[in-house]
């Protein structure tokens, strides 16, 4: 008999190494031109629409009621819309690199928030994980502080939103799941409603980036995009399903190994050794906050969702 522990981890590599792809695809995807919040768009759309194609063949479309659209648009602007865009545009300024690491951090601030409203009990353990995990981020951010140019500086603060939105989300999608829907339907109606607030934001500002139809190399990124989401996100939610949100979280660490390794190894980033340091002490971090059985916090979760 398997193990209880290999879905939930063969998910979380799965999502994780999806998710650190995404990243290094937005790179590319600025490369040529295309905006990033365009971008984001195109890549919700399609992998929203894909999924929901999925959840039809399978029995049911994302239910339209009031209780799912809500959850469609607040999942989506706290775990996709706002992180990811920020992500996106950070990309090409800071790297795919340094953006990677930044998307190790969430596990720890899903442990914060989630002891915080009861799902978790303060452990020792997992909260010298806490303090492993902000000291190797104040070891990424004291060589900007002391910088004479302090541009950088302030565009990792702004990029410390991103794991913030992330864990917000981590837990809201689990207190929140409307009983009895499927992690399908769900991960399609929250690409969709991702799309619609890229699509709001991007026409408010007219700069919906649509790349010309002779643009070869710009469409096969965005597919290549809608592809790598659409299997992300299945794997995520039902991660999510099984796993609870601090396991979940942990994709955050997977995700920042291959936008480390892909941005140093594909895009020529050079690899510092701040960014080494800084996520060792997040990874270590993590491996202290983890649940000790995935489909145990799984739930308890879900026992505090329906309280």
């Amino acid at each position: 008999m398997r193990p209880t522990w290999v879905k939930p981890v063969l998910l979380l590599i799965g999502a994780g190494f999806m998710g650190g792809s995404s990243i290094l695809l937005a790179k590319i995807g600025a490369q040529e031109g295309i905006p990033p919040l365009s971008y984001l768009f195109w890549q919700c759309l399609g992998a929203g629409l894909v999924l929901g194609m999925l959840a039809a063949l399978r029995g049911g479309l994302p239910p339209l009621r009031w209780d799912y659209i809500r959850y469609y648009f607040l999942a989506g602007l706290v775990s996709l819309a706002f992180p990811m865009g920020l992500g996106y545009f950070m990309v090409p300024i800071i790297g795919a690199s340094m953006a990677g690491v930044f998307t190790a951090l969430p596990p720890l601030m899903t442990y914060l928030i989630s002891m915080g409203i009861g799902i978790e009990t303060a452990q020792f353990k997992r909260l010298m994980g806490l303090m492993v995990g902000f000291c190797g981020v104040l070891f990424l951010y004291l060589p900007q502080i002391t910088a004479p140019d302090s541009t950088l500086l302030g565009y990792l603060l702004v990029a410390a939103l991103i794991p913030v939105s992330l864990a917000i989300g981590n837990v809201y999608r689990t207190v929140a799941w409307p009983k009895g829907a499927s992690p399908l339907t769900l991960a399609s109606g929250m690409m969709l409603a991702s799309a619609v607030l890229c699509l709001m934001f991007e026409t408010g500002r007219d700069q919906l980036h649509v790349p010309d139809i002779d643009s070869g190399a710009a469409w096969l990124i965005i597919a290549v995009q809608m592809a790598v989401g659409s299997l992300m996100y299945i794997c995520h939610f039902e991660l999510q399903r099984v796993a609870g949100p601090v396991f979940l979280s942990q994709i955050g660490y997977v995700m920042a190994l291959t936008s480390l390794a892909g941005g140093t190894l594909l895009l020529g980033e050079t690899l510092r050794l701040e960014l080494i340091v800084t996520l060792g002490c997040v990874v270590a971090g993590t491996f202290l906050v983890r649940p000790a059985s995935g489909p145990a916090q799984s739930a308890k979760a879900q026992g505090a969702a329906t309280r």
